[in-house]
This record gives structure tokens, C-alpha cells and sequence, in this order.
């Protein structure tokens, strides 16, 4: 459901981002194009090979970036949560993206036209930088998950998962609450509920998380990613 005078504070949420580190009146001019998106149930946003007309800023719930074959075969590429951004590659290469951009139930977003945020870049040049950090450390997570993910065990790997989601989300500090239901952590490990459900018992037994509904407790990030680092531990 889109609701243009929704009263979620658009310009509050758009503060902390790149739009509001270039000054108020800046701030504004993309105020004034946003829209707030809610959705009670799982929806298609965008499907594989439609051009993506909006950038999404996630205030509640998450955007998953699903990769489908004609089998009907899905895999979960890429899980956006509060705070971030689905997805800035349109605002600059006119390409349709290969994937599914789909919700979850009980999320809410910020959305603007890609059309009005690419002739905002272009009009304000200097955002440039701040984009490309941001989709930079992105791309870091992403890396870092990809490449760390085959040398570990499964345990540490669920760990690993949760420390990245976490920083994903710009959660700095410790204790600290990830919302995400186990369903989430099972496809983005790429395992059944099951194994998801064992794995996380495993870590919760061990103190580094605590598990309540639809959230992922944390009480210690830096016990946590040495865990996953941790080549025994296992022991």
C-alpha cells in the first residue's frame, strides 16, 4: 500500500543517509519526491527483467533479492534490512536487474523514482562519493561472506552470517538486537529450517545470541566474530 502522506517521518529517516549529509536544503528537494510504501504480507516488488522504478530506503521489515530458474529452483542472494538501501545500481546503469526484489510481511519503506534520483546526482555531483562508500561496504559484507563462508564450519558460518547482518544494519555497539526470523538466517545459510533451527540452538547454548521472536539477541559482537574467526571452535 503506498501512502505519499504516511505518518512516518520521511525526512527523519532520510537524515542519517547520504541525501542528508549534503545539507537541509539538498534534504528537502528529495523529501519532496518520497513516498512511504507499506506492505502487511509478502509482496513482488520488482520482477526479474522489469526495469526497477523505485529506490527503497528500509524502515521496517527487509527487501530479499531472490535469483529464480525456470525449474522454479530459488536461491536468496542478498537480504536488505532496516537502514539500507534496494538497490542504487538502477539510479546509475539503466539495466534491469536479474533478480526478484520481494518483501516480507509487516515492512515499510521510503521510496524514491530512480528517475528523480538520477537527476539529482547529476544536479549534485558530490553525492557521488558518499553512494560508492556505501555500496562499497556492501560489497565488502558481500565479499567478505562469499569468501569466508566455504573455509568455515557450519556453526561458525551461522555465526558469521549473524555478525554480518548485524554490521549490515550499522549495528555498532554491543548489546545489541538483529531483526531476523530464523526462516531468513535458514535461506541466507543456504540450509533447511532444521539444520538453522540446530545451528542457532548451538550458539544461544554457548551465550552469543539469545533467540525470540522474529529478533536475534546479541550480547556481545566482538565474542561473536571471534567466534566465527576462531579456527577452534569447534572445541
Amino acid at each position: 500500500m503506498v501512502n505519499p502522506r504516511s505518518s512516518v517521518n520521511v525526512q527523519a529517516f532520510l537524515q542519517p543517509t547520504v541525501f542528508g549529509r549534503l545539507g537541509p536544503e539538498l534534504l528537502e528537494e528529495i523529501v519532496a519526491c518520497a513516498r512511504v510504501e507499506r506492505y502487511d504480507i509478502p509482496t513482488l516488488l520488482n520482477a526479474a527483467g522489469e526495469p526497477l522504478q523505485w529506490l527503497r530506503l528500509v524502515i521496517e521489515g527487509h527487501i530479499e533479492l531472490v535469483a529464480r530458474r525456470a525449474s522454479g529452483v530459488e536461491v536468496t542472494i542478498s537480504d536488505i534490512g532496516p537502514g539500507a538501501w534496494a538497490t542504487w545500481l538502477p539510479c546509475f546503469v539503466p539495466v534491469a536487474p536479474e533478480h526478484d526484489l520481494r518483501c516480507g510481511a509487516s515492512s515499510c519503506f521510503i521510496a524514491l523514482p530512480v528517475t528523480e534520483v538520477r537527476a539529482f546526482c547529476e544536479r549534485h555531483p558530490q553525492i557521488y562519493p558518499l553512494v560508492f562508500a556505501e555500496v562499497s561496504q556492501r560489497m565488502r559484507l558481500l565479499m567478505e561472506w562469499t569468501g569466508q563462508s566455504v573455509l568455515i564450519g557450519p556453526e561458525q558460518r551461522m555465526a558469521k552470517l549473524i555478525h554480518i547482518l548485524a554490521r549490515d544494519q550499522k549495528i555498532r555497539t554491543s548489546p545489541c538486537t538483529l531483526l531476523v526470523t530464523q526462516n531468513r538466517l535458514a535461506s541466507l545459510a543456504r540450509c533447511s529450517r532444521q539444520s538453522a533451527n540446530t545451528l542457532l540452538g548451538s550458539l544461544e547454548k554457548r551465550g552469543l545470541i539469545h533467540l525470540a521472536y522474529g529478533k536475534c539477541d546479541i550480547p556481545d559482537l566482538a565474542r561473536l566474530a571471534e567466534f566465527a574467526d576462531r579456527e577452534d571452535a569447534t572445541q
